[in-house]
């Protein structure tokens, strides 16, 4: 891998950090307003998080997976 490469993917890895932490935050929010969604939304938005997080660390890892194999 490149340092340019190098560089990129680091960056690359705080945004989608971020992006994680947004979505868990407004996950978060929603379920703790004074209107309680229902089970149904609560465990949607919390999947959907969840979801977000692991295909965040899915694309990751098989990035860093096809740069080793060059």
């Amino acid at each position: 891998m490149t340092r340019q490469q190098t560089e990129k993917m680091k960056a690359y890895e705080e945004k989608a950090k971020e992006l994680v932490s947004l979505t868990l935050n407004v996950c978060e929010e929603r379920l703790t307003q004074p209107v309680e969604p229902t089970t149904l939304q609560g465990d949607a938005l919390a999947s959907a998080a969840m979801s977000v997080r692991e295909s965040v660390n899915t694309f990751i890892a098989v990035s860093r997976l096809s740069v080793e194999e060059k």
